[in-house]
């Protein structure tokens, strides 16, 4: 059958029409706000908390004596407005597995203990709200990260005391939240869940509001409809955020916060967090009280309110919804795509781009055969400038880094490097593509299509099979590219890939963004080679729409030829004036005294980057990444007796290792790493207790790239005074002990306006068995 250019514009509308039902059916409805209740959420309430934590307690990373006294403020609190409160302690072995960014496998025991606080209603019908309590490390006071959480909670909990209410309501503060969900995922492990219609999770108070509905699973689209169509009604500005392709999404964490726990479980939740990229205090010293402020606490609780009184669904317990539709939010509006309509989208767009390309094929068997020769050619070609493209749009940061010789030059502005690298690559394509037309190519234009639309349809296809919802940004993409075939315009090889920005976009303004940008740097090779194969299908979309159109195309190129090199060299000259840090984004530099066996100890102050001159200057040190200031007479705070007991075999030897610590005061991190260049199994049910271990995993050194085996061992307090484990191995081991305390009396204070200090003190003696 032959199809005629009017039968396919017919077919296209009938895809549009049947594809916008699905985003007309989906439309976020207006859900009627209850009265406001007579008792109102108080800021200044929920603040004291905040100031309580802040600057009573300090920083409570998970396991410290500080946490377990926030823990016991957050009892206090609870009990006090008649709620029924019990504490959840939990010792959780955690393994970091292998990985590109981390080389060593980690194998950590965790102490910690969740607060589950309960207010019986009418029905047992049971609503959970959450927060961490945990601060994300020493040094990090956590006052929006998330004492702030915190201390909504608890203003909550004052309010639901003193109303009448169906429904039952659970608090639960999470420890060890900043180690990965570790105390969300033991609660719901432990936890009946079949009287919980919904949860809801506040991590980090502010504006705008990040509504987060995915970890590993995503939350249902009813659930997503009345939470935004609340924050719509009260013209509160929130971003929606799925994560549907990104980082997160398959990680062994799983999800931004701990909501995340309660979606693996099949109990409808989401999460309230601070939309974009994370400011500069995020996890630092900087995230201080005055980073928290009333007016968004109050709005933050004023919506929490109205979720609890308002928000209903229908269901109780775990159970199992369509987990793979699409969100889309045009302003505060937002439209929800079921996988039942992505299907459809999808299963037409494949049906008309196979029926074009039998028109094409057909097309071309009238006049002769396909010639494979030229579209290799083609392809060929197209991947060399993309290479080329790729490779030199990042030349302005390869130039400035070796200049300012600074690897993380990015890191205070990295959308004005990201627009920069996009304004270099275009500039760059168009100074080649100006010249393309002397190469003795191929002028059909739908050969250029032909070769890019086989390309998108492969990568659809097998997309499609692995997960519907991934393979949307490119069946859009292949659709505009179906579309080119009738009508070539450049406003189709934009749109085209529409979706595959967005997605860009997205993780730069997430947690992520800091681990991609250095992924991208680690591995240049890797993302040349991914980001150069994912613009072959775009030049070949534009060279389809400048063959099309040969004449004018040619003129226009020559013309621009000049201007985009000139704009070109602009843009690689203009990043140097971008400076890397700020007082917003400043270095981050760890001041930490270092103690090894009975030596005198230092203090070493290092970073990532050189050390700002001031600074060094400051301390009378030679310019570097580092420098030492040396400590005299004084004791380590670790003295460390070791006991060995040596069992030979044939072919292996067995090692029973005792280590008598002595401490001055509770390290906060006791780790043990041991190599060997032979492999090697650990056994030790007193550091880390083996019952607790994942199944079947061995606690066996992993190879590195230097050719030895290695593992890394670490527990959070309380610590032993006595270690003992026991190696099988038919080599010599080597075992480094390291203690990490926190530092609340800095001997040297770094005070700049760049630079954000981490204070530390550290224990670390090495012996070999």
């Amino acid at each position: 059958m032959k199809l005629s250019k009017t039968s396919m514009i017919v077919l296209m509308t009938i895809l549009s029409l049947m594809a916008i039902p699905w985003l007309v059916y989906s439309k976020t409805k207006s859900t009627p706000l209850p009265s406001q209740s007579t008792m109102g959420f108080s800021a200044s309430k929920a603040y004291d908390h905040v100031k309580y934590l802040v600057q009573k307690v300090g920083p409570r990373p998970a396991g410290s004596k500080s946490e377990l006294k926030a823990a016991q403020y957050i009892s206090y609190v609870l009990n006090q407005n008649g709620w029924k409160v019990r504490q959840q302690p939990f010792s959780k072995v955690v393994v970091r597995e292998v990985s590109v960014m981390q080389r060593e496998q980690q194998v950590e025991l965790i102490n910690s203990q969740n607060i589950i606080a309960e207010l019986p209603g009418k029905r047992p019908d049971t609503i959970v709200i959450g927060a961490h309590y945990d601060s994300a490390n020493l040094n990090a006071p956590g006052a929006v990260d998330n004492a702030s959480g915190v201390g909504v909670l608890l203003e909550l909990a004052r309010i639901l005391s003193q109303e009448p209410h169906e429904e039952t309501y659970q608090l639960i503060f999470f420890g060890a939240e900043e180690y990965g969900l570790v105390g969300s995922q033991y609660y719901t492990t432990q936890a009946d869940l079949s009287a919980v219609r919904w949860m809801f999770n506040v991590d980090m108070v502010g504006t705008p509001l990040e509504i987060d509905v995915a970890g590993k699973k995503s939350a249902p689209p009813e659930l997503i409809r009345q939470v935004t169509s609340i924050a719509k009604e009260r013209q509160i500005p929130f971003h929606l955020s799925r994560d549907f392709i990104l980082m997160t999404r398959e990680s062994s964490q799983g999800g931004a916060s701990d909501f995340s726990s309660f979606l693996d479980k099949g109990i409808p939740a989401f999460g309230l967090g601070i939309s974009g990229r994370p400011a500069g205090y995020f996890h630092r010293p900087e995230d201080r009280l005055e980073r928290v402020t009333l007016e968004e606490m109050q709005n933050v609780g004023d919506y929490s309110l109205s979720l609890l009184k308002t928000v209903r669904m229908e269901k109780l317990g775990p159970y199992v919804w369509d987990e793979l539709y699409l969100p889309f939010q045009i302003e505060k509006n937002v439209f929800i795509l079921p996988s039942v309509g992505i299907r459809i989208f999808t299963f037409l767009t494949f049906l008309l781009t196979g029926l074009i390309i039998i028109k094409f094929m057909r097309k071309n068997t009238e006049k002769q055969r396909l010639n494979w020769k030229k579209v290799f050619v083609i392809l060929g070609v197209t991947l060399m400038l993309s290479l080329i493209v790729m490779g030199l749009s990042g030349i302005g940061e390869m130039i400035w880094q070796g200049v300012k010789q600074v690897q993380t030059i990015y890191f205070a502005y990295p959308s004005l490097f990201l627009m920069a690298r996009i304004g270099i690559a275009l500039g760059t394509f168009i100074f080649i593509a100006s010249w393309v037309y002397k190469l003795p190519l191929a002028r059909d234009p739908q050969l250029y299509w032909f070769t890019g639309v086989m390309l998108l349809l492969g990568v659809s296809l097998v997309m499609a099979l692995t997960r519907i919802d991934l393979a949307f940004p490119f069946v859009v993409w292949l659709l505009c590219l179906d579309l080119q075939f009738f009508f070539p315009s450049i406003i189709l090889v934009l749109i085209g890939p529409y979706f595959i920005y967005r997605l860009h976009f997205e993780l730069l303004n997430s947690q992520q963004w800091v681990s991609y940008y250095e992924a991208i740097h680690n591995y240049f090779l890797v993302f040349l080679g991914i980001y150069s194969l994912l613009l072959i299908p775009f030049f070949l979309a534009g060279l389809h729409v400048a063959i099309s159109k040969a004449q004018f195309s040619r003129k226009l190129l020559y013309r621009l030829r000049k201007p985009a090199l000139l704009v070109t060299g602009l843009l690689v000259l203009s990043l140097g004036l971008v400076p890397a840090y700020t007082t917003d984004y400043p270095q981050s530099v760890t001041v930490r005294e270092e103690w090894s066996g009975s030596s005198d100890g230092v203090v070493h102050v290092f970073s990532d980057e050189r050390l700002p001159r001031q600074l060094v200057n400051d301390l009378s040190g030679q310019e570097g990444k580092s420098l030492y200031v040396p400590i005299l007479n004084e004791k380590p705070p670790i003295s460390v007796e070791t006991f060995v007991l040596e069992k030979k075999g044939n072919l292996e030897r067995t090692l029973d290792i005792s280590l008598k610590l002595n401490y001055t005061s509770e390290p906060y991190l006791i780790r043990l790493k041991l190599d060997s260049a032979h492999p090697f199994e650990v056994k030790t049910d007193d550091f880390l207790p083996m019952s607790k271990l994942p199944r079947k995993l061995q606690l066996k050194g992993v190879l590195q790239p230097s050719g030895n085996y290695s593992i890394l061992l670490q527990r959070t307090p309380p610590q032993k005074t006595m270690i003992q484990i026991s190696v099988e191995t038919p080599g010599i081991m080597t075992c480094s002990l390291e203690g990490i305390f926190a530092d609340p009396s800095p001997r040297i204070q770094v005070q700049h306006a760049l630079i954000s200090a981490d204070y530390q003190i550290r224990f670390k003696e090495d012996f070999q068995f």
